[in-house]
C-alpha cells in the first residue's frame, strides 16, 4: 500500500512537470508572439504617423502655392521646396517600412510618381518669368491637370493608411487572443499545480492515517506477543524445572536398577539360565543408556538456567585438552586429527569446553567405522566473526534433514549404528544461543561432515 500510494505520487508528479513543461512552451511561445504583435503594432502605429506628416507637408506644399499666387513672396518659394523634400522624404521612409507589403509599395511608386509630376506642375506655377499676366497663374493653378493628381495622391495616401488601420486592427485582436491564452495558461497552471498539492497532501493524510492504524495495530500485537514471550518463558521456566526434577527424580531409581542387576549378575550369574542373564543384560545395557540419557538432559536444562562467565579464552589449549579427554573413549581407533593455529574467543569456558567436546565426540563416534579417520579443526574470518569448524570424514547426513540437527531427540542414525541420546547437538545449540551466536551444519551421506559455530559480538572484542 504504502509503496503505491509513492508511486502515484511520483508518477503525479512525472504528468505535472510535463505539463507544466507545455504550458511553459506554450505561454513562452505565446509570450514571444505577442511581443512580435506588439512590435508590428508599433511599426504600424509609426507608419500611420509617417503618413500624417507626409499628407500634411503635401497640403502645406499646396497652402505656400496659395499664398505665392496671391503675394508673389520670395521666401514661399524656400518654403515650398522644403516641405516638398520633407514629402519625398516621408514616401521613401514609407518605402522602407513598407518593404513586406508589395500592395503598399506598389501605392509608394504610384505616388512617388504623380508626386513628382505634381511637384513638376506646382514649380511651373512658381517660375513666374515664364507667364505673362496674372491671369496666366490663374489658368494654370485652376488647371483639371494639377487638381487631379491632388486628389489621386491623396486617395493613394488614404489607401495606404486604411490598410495599415486594417493590419493595426488585426495585430491588436491577434495581441488580444495571445493575452488571453496566456492568462488561460497561467490561469490553468496555478489550478493544475494546487490541484496536484492538495491530491499530494490529501494522500499523505490517507498515508498517515493509515500508518497511525498499522501502528497502533503493531503495538497491539507487540503488547501480545510480549504477553505471549513471558506466558512462553515461563512455560519453558516451569518444563525445565519439571525435566529437571524428573530427570534428578529418576536417576536414584535407575542407578538403583542397575547397580542391583551388576550385583545379581556378579553373585548368581552361574546359578541364573543362560536366558535370564541375557535379560539381566539388556537390564544393565538400557539403565545404562538411561543414565546417560538422564545425565544429558540434566546438564541440558542446567544450560537454560546458568548465566554465562565470560572470559578469554586460548582455543587451541582448549580443543588440545578435549581430543585428550575424547581420545581416553576410543583407545583403539588410529585417526589423523589436524588442529589449526586458533584465536583467542571470549567465552564461557565451561560452557565452551561442553560444546567442543559434543562436537568432537560426534567427529569420532561417526567416524570410527573408517578405514582411516581424519578429524579436522581450524577456523577462518568472515567479515568481522571469526568461524569456528569441527570436520570428519565419517558417515555424514543426508542435507535434506539438517533442520533436525539441532533439534532434541532428533537423530538422523539408528542407535544400532551410532549410540546417542539426541541430546548431544542440542546442548551445542544452547551453548551458541547463550553466547548470542550462530551453528549449522554440512554434510553428504558416507562422506563427513562439518559442523561452524560462532561466538556472536561477544568474540568482536579479542
Amino acid at each position: 500500500m504504502k509503496n503505491k500510494i509513492e508511486k502515484n505520487i511520483v508518477y503525479g508528479l512525472i504528468v505535472i512537470l510535463f505539463l507544466n513543461l507545455i504550458m511553459t512552451g506554450s505561454a513562452y511561445y505565446t509570450l514571444q508572439q505577442s511581443l512580435e504583435l506588439r512590435k508590428w503594432e508599433t511599426h504600424t502605429q509609426e507608419v500611420l504617423l509617417n503618413l500624417e506628416e507626409t499628407l500634411s507637408s503635401f497640403r502645406e506644399t499646396h497652402s505656400v502655392l496659395r499664398a505665392y499666387t496671391l503675394y508673389r513672396d520670395k521666401e514661399l518659394i524656400d518654403s515650398y521646396f522644403k516641405n516638398k523634400r520633407i514629402v519625398l522624404e516621408k514616401i521613401q521612409e514609407l518605402r522602407n517600412k513598407t518593404v513586406d507589403n508589395p500592395v503598399e509599395q506598389k501605392r509608394l511608386l504610384n505616388i512617388e510618381s504623380n508626386l513628382k509630376e505634381k511637384f513638376s506642375y506646382m514649380e511651373d506655377i512658381l517660375l513666374i518669368k515664364k507667364y505673362k499676366s496674372f491671369q496666366d497663374y490663374v489658368e494654370l493653378y485652376r488647371s483639371p491637370n494639377g487638381f487631379t493628381l491632388s486628389e489621386k495622391i491623396k486617395f493613394l495616401l488614404q489607401e495606404i493608411k486604411d490598410e495599415e488601420l486594417r493590419l493595426l486592427n488585426i495585430r491588436k485582436h491577434n495581441s488580444k487572443i495571445n493575452m488571453t491564452i496566456s492568462v488561460t495558461l497561467l490561469f490553468s497552471g496555478i489550478v493544475l499545480n494546487l490541484s496536484f498539492i492538495l491530491l499530494q497532501n490529501w494522500l499523505i493524510y490517507k498515508e498517515s492515517q493509515r500508518r497511525l492504524k498499522t501502528e497502533e495495530i503493531l503495538e497491539k500485537s507487540n503488547q501480545n506477543l510480549k504477553l505471549y514471550s513471558e506466558q512462553l518463558e515461563r512455560s519453558n521456566r516451569d518444563l525445565e524445572a519439571f525435566s529437571y526434577s524428573v530427570s534428578h527424580d529418576l536417576r536414584s531409581p535407575i542407578r538403583g536398577i542397575l547397580g542391583f542387576s551388576k550385583i545379581l549378575l556378579e553373585d548368581h550369574g552361574a546359578e541364573l539360565r543362560e536366558d535370564s542373564r541375557r535379560i539381566v543384560n539388556i537390564i544393565i545395557r538400557n539403565s545404562e543408556n538411561m543414565g546417560k540419557l538422564i545425565d544429558d538432559l540434566l546438564e541440558y536444562s542446567r544450560l537454560g538456567r546458568r548465566e554465562p562467565m565470560f572470559s578469554v579464552v586460548n582455543m587451541k589449549v582448549l580443543v588440545e585438552k578435549v581430543i585428550e579427554e575424547v581420545i581416553s573413549y576410543y583407545p583403539d581407533m588410529k585417526a589423523e586429527i589436524s588442529v589449526a593455529e586458533l584465536p583467542y574467543a571470549n567465552a564461557d569456558t565451561s560452557l565452551l569446553k561442553q560444546l567442543l567436546f559434543n562436537l568432537i565426540s560426534n567427529a569420532f563416534k561417526y567416524s570410527q567405522k573408517k578405514e582411516i579417520p581424519k578429524i579436522e579443526i581450524g577456523s577462518y574470518q568472515n567479515g568481522e566473526e571469526t568461524v569456528f569448524f569441527v570436520k570428519d570424514n565419517g558417515a555424514g547426513f543426508d542435507m535434506k534433514y539438517q533442520h533436525k540437527l539441532f533439534n532434541i531427540f532428533q537423530r538422523l542414525h539408528h542407535t544400532d549404528q551410532f549410540e546417542g541420546t539426541g541430546v548431544g547437538l542440542a546442548i551445542v545449540k544452547r551453548v551458541i544461543e547463550r553466547h548470542n551466536g550462530r551453528v549449522w551444519g554440512k554434510g553428504n551421506l558416507n562422506e563427513g561432515a562439518c559442523f561452524y559455530f560462532t561466538l556472536g559480538v561477544n568474540d568482536k572484542n579479542v
